[in-house]
């Protein structure tokens, strides 16, 4: 077995450090969008009242895609095999998160209409899928460069896609309070 040198090795942690640093850094953008748009927060309690789930719900499937890019096991199997895996759960995670969000707004006073509704779920379900999307192609493409440069992606991909994530969702919900709520 070749023996990496130390200067590969601090290169490697210093990779690794600024890749999680820039990452982590990074999610004060979701945090400036959410601020820009705080007078505008009213009108979409449902959709503050789900963040967390939301947030939690991406991170967690990128965090599975940047496993399955990591693994090289897996490397083999197609993305649509991971996706016909992701699926069920995905729609089981989405349905929980649309009813138990649209039933805490009834439940604090909010009023609920039909278009909002439809509006709502319609949002929740594309923001899901547009926020994966980006997931599959940012994994696949950071898996690749790590690759040419002998890094482990084990140790970079999931930091960067579960942050990355998260900054997409808030960035989505931000934009919604602007041009759809």
């Amino acid at each position: 077995m070749k023996s990496i040198s130390d200067r590969h090795k601090l290169l490697a942690i210093l990779f690794v450090i600024v890749s999680v640093g820039i990452s982590s850094s990074l999610s004060l953008i979701g945090g400036l969008g959410i601020e820009a748009v705080s007078d505008k927060l009213l009108p979409i309690v449902p959709l503050i009242i789900i963040l967390p789930a939301l947030n939690s719900l991406v991170g967690d499937y990128a965090t599975l895609i940047a496993a399955h890019a990591g693994n090289p096991k897996e490397r083999n199997r197609s993305k649509f095999d991971l996706i016909k895996a992701m699926a069920p759960a995905i729609v089981v995670s989405c349905s929980f998160i649309i009813i138990s969000g649209l039933f805490l707004s009834s439940q604090r006073g909010f009023a609920l209409h039909t278009s909002f509704v439809l509006t709502y779920i319609a949002f929740i379900i594309l923001s899901i899928i547009a926020v994966l999307a980006i997931m599959f192609f940012l994994t696949f493409l950071l898996d690749k460069i790590l690759e040419e440069h002998k890094l482990n992606p084990d140790d970079v991909l999931i930091p960067i896609v579960t942050t990355i994530s998260d900054i997409f969702m808030l960035g989505l919900i931000a934009l919604s309070a602007i041009y759809i709520f």
